[in-house]
């Protein structure tokens, strides 16, 4: 293999430079010592910079003074001088390379091969002797620490606290949720006015969560849990509403956020993995509740067997307008979420919502009855009828036979039953916190024209006072009632509220009145989950 010899040169702008000029090498002579041999590969090769050129030597190599160590760093003899090539290292341009000093050494070593010998001997020697002071030490203390002292006698050893975990003093009660505002659903049959399930919901107060129980017909209630997925949160002591269709185990829950904007999200009775829907999105998050009002909702229409199913509407007190609006969902439409533009009426702020729904039969929605109840500007109750979806100020009513507290909490149930002219409820708390009712008559005047649907109302009636106790109205804002009704041997009836955890061994629960031919609550007690 011809030997290589590679020499580096600094960066140059071009190789066309005036005075370079090429100079004739003598033979070289023959060596005394063999010189180091470079690998012809280019991994064995001195770096070059960018833009420096190499260049090898063809032929024999010239002679090299063995006095420097490194190729690269001495010059390329050239003339008698001694004198570098043009363009070469500025160092060894302009004369004759001094000879280097001789190298000392100690004991044949180098020096600093030498020092770094003697470090390392004095390292290990001071590592040694601390290691062996300091394990005597830790004997002497050792033995000090087992060793009873000879003024003391002997005592049984002291119980081992390793696994021990140091209490408080003072505990506090674990924190649960505190039910504030309500909305139920119940699962039915297509065409029938039954029950499957209930599931009612709660927010906890003064925060954003909302949690779910459930009970399966012929079974006990079940805490579910708290719903995940609601992004963005509810707002803190705000009303929402729910909506469960027949032969559907999907509910809807629409629940205002903190900026105002009604979302829905959408789930079932057994699981809190939420999903959030569309609504939002799709009006352009345009639909604003007023702070501290109520919305109610409720399945729409006849069952669509190939689309979605069921219609929905939803009605809530504008922020802007302070007046009732009605949103609805069609799949048939588009945009499939709208504000409808039904005369319905101003009213308070914070006036809450409660709607009974009559549905039509399975073929024709004749007879699909909506009765909205709420507060006008002056805080009387309005009772507001709309049937197959047309609303007229002809069937609109204040219901005198009761004052309500400003903002009252509302629900309202239908007994669908032809024979009592579907006798309607208005349930709502009193300024002294007893739940009152108000009963009417709900028949559709689509299905009767000669059905007088206004005046119906009878005198306020007050549920047992022993129930009342637990009930804790105004301590949240936008509070609610839940309510469930169906057909079973008679007028079932169920409502849901918070409970006054004073009367309730201050225990956190939700009370449930049961109304059949009497009336009995029962207690539903906050769970750890």
């Amino acid at each position: 293999m011809a030997n290589r010899l590679s020499v580096r040169y600094e960066p140059v702008h071009t190789t066309e430079q005036e005075g370079l000029e090429v100079v004739s090498v003598p033979p070289p002579p023959v060596l005394d010592k063999p010189f180091q041999v470079l690998p012809n590969t280019p991994a064995y090769s001195q770096p070059i910079p960018v833009h420096t050129q190499q260049y090898s030597y063809n032929g024999p190599p010239p002679p090299i003074d063995y006095r420097f160590s490194q190729f690269g760093q001495q010059g390329y003899p050239g003339g008698g001088d001694n004198g570098g090539y043009a363009g070469g290292h500025p160092q060894f341009n302009g004369g004759a390379v001094p000879p280097a000093k001789p190298e000392r050494k100690i004991w044949g070593l180098k020096r600093w091969v030498f020092i770094a010998i003697v470090i390392a001997v004095i390292v290990i020697i001071a590592a040694a002797v601390g290691g062996g002071v300091g394990g005597s030490l830790a004997s002497k203390s050792n033995k000090s620490s087992t060793s009873p002292d000879s003024s003391q006698t002997t005592s049984a050893p002291p119980t081992s606290t390793t696994n021990e975990v140091p209490t408080s003093t003072t505990s506090s009660p674990p924190l649960l949720a505190t039910p504030g505002t309500f909305a139920s659903v119940k699962s039915s049959t297509s065409g029938q006015d039954d029950y499957n399930s209930i599931t009612y919901f709660f927010q906890d107060t003064n925060t954003p969560d909302i949690y779910m129980w459930t009970i399966i017909r012929g079974q006990d209630w079940v805490q579910i849990g708290k719903l995940d997925g609601l992004n963005p949160p509810p707002r803190p002591n705000s009303t929402f509403a729910a909506v469960q269709a027949p032969d559907d185990d999907t509910i809807s829950l629409f629940y205002v956020a903190d900026n105002g904007t009604l979302f829905d999200v959408t789930g079932t009775g057994t699981d809190t993995d939420w999903r959030m829907g569309f609504l939002a999105p799709r009006t352009n998050y345009g639909v604003l509740v007023a702070e501290d009002s109520g919305i109610a909702a409720i399945w729409w229409g006849i069952k669509d067997m190939n689309g979605p199913g069921y219609s929905i509407r939803i009605y809530y007190v504008d922020s802007a307008a302070s007046r009732v609006r009605e949103l609805a969902f069609d799949a048939n439409k588009s945009p499939q979420w709208f504000v409808t533009d039904q005369p319905l009426e101003t009213c308070l702020p914070t006036a809450k919502i409660a709607i009974a729904h009559l549905p039509p039969n399975e073929t024709s929605t004749l007879m699909e009855t909506a009765h909205l109840f709420y507060q006008d500007r002056n805080g009387n109750l309005r009772h507001y009828a709309g049937y197959d979806g047309s609303w007229s100020l002809d069937n609109a009513e204040t219901i005198s036979q009761s004052t309500l507290p400003s903002g009252a909490y509302l629900a309202s149930t239908i007994y669908v039953n032809a024979a009592s002219n579907y006798t309607l409820h208005v349930w709502f708390l009193d300024v002294t916190s007893r739940l009152s009712v108000l009963t009417g008559l709900g028949k559709s005047i689509r299905l009767d024209p000669n059905f007088q649907n206004v005046g119906t109302f009878e005198a306020r009636e007050l549920v047992s006072s022993v129930t009342s106790e637990y009930i804790s109205n105004g301590e949240v804002p936008g509070g609610s009632l839940g309510a469930v009704g169906w057909v079973e041997g008679g007028e079932q009836v169920r409502i849901y509220y918070q409970a006054n955890s004073v009367r309730n061994d201050n225990k956190n629960g939700a009370v449930e009145i049961a109304g059949t031919l009497g009336w009995a609550s029962k207690i539903l007690e906050v769970e750890m989950l």
